[in-house]
């Protein structure tokens, strides 16, 4: 019963791909990885998107905190300690948003610029905020359920390769290196987090083939990846409008 439901998530977004409500690839990540994206418009994304990656763990630690189940808890810390810093742990690697600034720093974009949240869009700072008061509203496993809907390459592990659609595209980390002139030392945000997305996303499928057992549990859980699904194409529909045709 759970992977027949776990299979259905996947075939929901398949299906919302078909339809044209999610754009895969999306404009976005075309004309970044085209180099059409100049280089002020290049930085306001990084901005932005910072505002996301230092908040969006604010939402996996309202999940946790919504969990009544010790071993749930426990394995959802585990994903949360490398995304707010194994070092807290005794680990090497700190926060992963603040590799995230060393993209910024390369495209000379000061800490306190950053730290600021000031250059934010309004509406793409509701698109995050609202992925946090979902977590916070809902029950932790829809919490869980939304983040699995988009956690890194977890749709590729489900979908056919040929819906893919990203021969010739090239990589983000790839993008800056060779249209933006940025060097590889500063895409540490890439390598790990990269990584930890696929084992996150595990941790997150190991939880909801055990705990989202019944009829409207699973229901509610494939509400929750639509929202998500709707949520993460809205970011990527603001950046491309306002950071690609707003200056054409």
């Amino acid at each position: 019963m759970t992977e027949e439901f776990l299979a259905a998530i996947w075939q929901e977004r398949r299906r919302y791909v078909r339809d044209g409500r999610i754009k895969q690839p999306h404009p976005w990540r075309v004309a970044l990885s085209q180099g059409k994206v100049s280089r002020k418009a290049l930085i306001e994304y990084v901005k932005n998107r910072y505002y996301f990656l230092a908040n969006i763990n604010r939402k996996d630690a309202q999940i946790i905190a919504n969990c009544p189940i010790p071993e749930a808890r426990r394995l959802l810390l585990r994903k949360y300690i490398d995304e707010e810093g194994q070092d807290v742990a005794g680990g090497r690697l700190g926060p992963h948003y603040y590799m995230w600034l060393e993209i910024s720093d390369a495209l000379g974009v000061s800490r306190e610029v950053m730290e600021s949240f000031g250059d934010v869009l309004p509406v793409y700072r509701y698109t995050v905020d609202a992925v946090f008061n979902f977590a916070k509203q809902q029950s932790w496993l829809e919490g869980v359920a939304a983040t699995y809907a988009t956690e890194g390459r977890m749709w590729k592990r489900y979908t056919p390769k040929e819906e893919h659609k990203e021969e010739g595209l090239l990589g983000e980390g790839e993008a800056l290196v060779r249209h933006y002139g940025l060097p590889k030392d500063a895409l540490l945000f890439y390598n790990v987090h990269s990584d930890a997305n696929d084992e996150h996303g595990n941790i997150n499928e190991a939880i909801l083939k055990k705990y989202c057992v019944s009829v409207e549990q699973q229901e509610q859980a494939l509400a929750a990846a639509r929202f998500r699904w709707e949520n993460q194409e809205a970011r990527s529909d603001i950046v491309y409008r306002y950071f690609v045709l707003g200056e054409n």
